[in-house]
């Protein structure tokens, strides 16, 4: 019975490793390894002891929840109820798509899952086939956010400047491994007293087009709004000013999509 419970424990700790580390990766919502290490045993043992002992009172729809709840707080410390409710939500739909994914692929191939070896082999195999299908999914999700959800008011030494995000922007300055703000030439000069003061770096920019260095300059504690509402604050930021790219729009910046995510809770909130 022992060898029998730890196969069963290591398999939803597999299991549950991989849908938390999706949570984590495709939602941008950061957890402290021992945290996620903490929060994959306790949903791990308690799915092992409902498996194993089916007490009623543990394979209740309530105590279910109260479980899932309290590993969502252990691994993700959401800060409001909102952040915890969706948390659920994409452990719920990850667990759903990767256990699904495991059963497919073990009936399509007829695979003999008495193996230890076939099991891990399926689990490898099912945990890609996730993280296909739900990247292609957040995709479509991406493309779908309208552009009002996108335009954000950047304050930035005193210069209210209208922002928009491009989410197919992931350009990221590597050696500071910090995110890059586009802004519009035309505003150096309004910030000329700041830039002085400020770190230059050189950003390598590759495109489908060319390659190139621009100059960047490390801000800090850059302001977001949204309809005059406060959002985050970014303690610390690579601007770099552009020209011929903001004529006749409606916006006079870019906000990279690591940025919406990471300071801006977009996937959070949306």
């Amino acid at each position: 019975m022992k060898i029998y419970l730890d196969y069963i424990f290591l398999e939803n700790l597999i299991v549950n490793l991989v849908v938390s580390i999706q949570i984590s990766y495709f939602t941008k919502q950061k957890s402290k390894k021992i945290y996620m290490i903490i929060g994959i045993v306790f949903i791990s043992f308690y799915t092992t002891i409902v498996h194993i002992l089916k007490y009623n009172f543990l394979d209740n729809i309530i105590v279910k929840i109260i479980s899932i709840v309290i590993y969502a707080y252990i691994t993700f410390k959401p800060k409001t109820i909102i952040k915890l409710f969706k948390i659920i939500a994409y452990y719920l739909i990850f667990m759903f798509v990767y256990v699904g994914s495991i059963i497919s692929i073990t009936l399509l191939f007829k695979i003999n899952l008495q193996s230890i070896l076939n099991r891990v082999l399926v689990y490898i195999l099912s945990s890609m086939v996730v993280y296909i299908f739900i990247k292609y999914l957040w995709k479509m999700w991406k493309s779908n956010i309208k552009k009002n959800d996108l335009t954000y008011i950047v304050n930035i030494g005193g210069q209210e400047i209208t922002s928009f995000v491009d989410t197919g922007n992931s350009v990221k300055d590597i050696i500071n491994n910090l995110d890059v703000l586009f802004i519009d030439s035309k505003y150096k000069e309004e910030l000329v007293y700041y830039l002085n003061s400020l770190k230059k770096v050189d950003l390598y920019i590759n495109t489908i087009n060319n390659n190139s260095v621009k100059e960047g300059y490390v801000f800090h504690n850059i302001c977001i709004y949204k309809n005059k509402k406060y959002i985050n604050c970014i303690k610390k930021i690579i601007v770099c000013f552009v020209e011929d790219v903001f004529d006749d729009k409606e916006y006079s910046a870019l906000l990279g999509y690591n940025t919406y995510i990471e300071n801006l809770k977009g996937v959070i909130y949306c």
